[in-house]
């Protein structure tokens, strides 16, 4: 078994070599009419190789012996990507793929817009009456620029004045709450004397009736020997 699969593995392994050189004929090809020709010729040997290569994979799915198998299978594999590798290179050198356009930007897309068939650098235009419609278009549009900016100008003047009377509007009112501070600070200064003036009239109040209080207390104690005495007699 392990001779019939070398046989199949190499037989294999020529076939791709063929391919190969096959695939190089389609690179080194100059013009695209030969490079059709190569590929077109390197055709009917990738048929063979994938060929040959399911013959090698169906015959190593039969071996019992698990590292034989996973040897040859390994070589199934590579080959597999070998053939799909060289038949995308052949589809790149026939079919090239080409680079996206560049998106174009505002001012282009404008200049085009304006300038018609002219282009940016005027060799499009083809008689007098395209020119003078480019002009048209160009004035037309400079007038538009020229209104949006006087238009955004009195927007700004009008947000300014807007602010300019809310700040003058947040200081007024911010001096009349300095004008009620100082109202309630001169209001609590006056409070603040007729509060110790009462405490002065209070404290003199006290030692009048503390006094009034000693001359009853002295009079109560002086009616009291009196009559004391008199009861003693």
């Amino acid at each position: 078994m392990a001779s019939a699969l070398d046989t199949l593995a190499e037989d294999v392994q020529e076939t791709l070599k063929r391919l190969s050189r096959a695939t190089e004929a389609v690179v080194i090809a100059d013009a695209l009419s030969e490079k059709k020709a190569a590929e077109m010729a390197a055709r009917p040997i990738m048929r063979e190789a994938r060929g040959k290569i399911s013959i090698l994979r169906a015959e190593v799915r039969r071996t019992q012996d698990q590292v034989t198998r996973a040897q040859y299978e390994n070589v199934c594999r590579d080959a597999d990507e070998l053939v799909r590798s060289l038949d995308a290179e052949m589809k790149r050198q026939i079919y090239p793929q080409r680079p996206a356009p560049r998106a174009k930007t505002y001012t282009e897309r404008k200049e085009e817009e304006l300038l018609g068939v002219g282009g940016s650098d005027g060799k499009g235009f083809k008689d007098s009456e395209q020119v003078l419609q480019a002009a048209v278009n160009v004035q037309n549009d400079a007038l538009l620029s020229l209104g949006r900016a006087e238009r955004l100008q009195h927007m700004t003047e009008e947000s300014g004045r807007e602010t300019h009377q809310t700040l003058h509007r947040q200081a007024t009112e911010i001096y009349q709450i300095d004008e009620e501070l100082q109202n309630l600070q001169g209001g609590l200064d006056r409070v603040s004397r007729e509060v110790k003036w009462f405490y002065r009239q209070l404290a003199g109040d006290r030692c009048f009736v503390s006094l009034f209080g000693i001359c009853v207390v002295a009079l109560a104690v002086l009616v009291f020997v009196m009559l004391y005495k008199k009861r003693h007699k």
